[in-house]
């Protein structure tokens, strides 16, 4: 197996620590020690912080993104009636997928998604929508799926759905997802339960 370029080697490095730190948690100083590399290594290939964020984030987000649009597509397209189960695992499978391509290198990405979501930073970063396979989409969807149910509450409960999905799959150790598509399956499942709940006087 050929070795990782030096662009490779740092963006390895600055996804790992972005991933358990933080953006605002790691410096470039760090990044360049973690890949044993000279402090002038990473602002010669990426110039910038903002830039080697920008170039984590384009490893696999436009494919994601791509694969989920064409997805979304299918569904919208359908004579048929659209199920809850069928948006989840729209939703689900590109990141499924990207696990089962390389399971170590797909995780450490998940992880970085992950730890964007919770400090607030994926999507002023990087405007999914653009691609067509953002979560904008999954709100028609669902109210189309599910008509009895208001669209506030939809939103409240996709937001959730999105946590526990994003936070499964990044928290689960590779080794242990050996079977992807059972967790896949698992994971819809309960979110599928999740999204169908009665909806009560409270929850409106």
């Amino acid at each position: 197996m050929p070795r990782p370029s030096t662009r490779e080697k740092l963006l390895d490095c600055a996804e790992n620590l972005f991933a358990n730190q933080g953006l605002a948690g790691v410096s470039l100083r760090s990044i360049n020690a973690s890949a044993g590399l000279s402090p002038a290594a990473l602002h010669y290939h990426f110039g910038s912080k903002d830039a080697l964020v920008a170039a984590v984030l384009e490893r696999h987000m436009p494919s994601l993104m791509n694969r989920r649009r064409k997805l979304f597509d299918a569904l919208e397209r359908s004579p048929e009636s659209i199920s809850v189960r069928a948006v989840l695992e729209a939703l689900v499978r590109p990141m499924i997928e990207l696990l089962e391509h390389d399971q170590n290198d797909g995780h450490r990405y998940l992880r970085f998604i992950y730890r964007l979501q919770v400090d607030g930073d994926l999507f002023p970063l990087f405007p999914t929508e653009k691609l067509g396979g953002g979560v904008d989409r999954l709100v028609p969807m669902l109210c189309r799926a599910m008509p009895d149910i208001p669209i506030e509450v939809i939103e409240v409960r996709l937001a959730l759905a999105i946590d526990v999905m994003l936070r499964s799959l990044a928290l689960t150790p590779p080794t242990v997802a050996a079977d992807l598509d059972a967790q896949m399956r698992g994971l819809v499942d309960f979110l599928t339960g999740a999204l169908e709940a009665e909806c009560t006087e409270a929850a409106v």
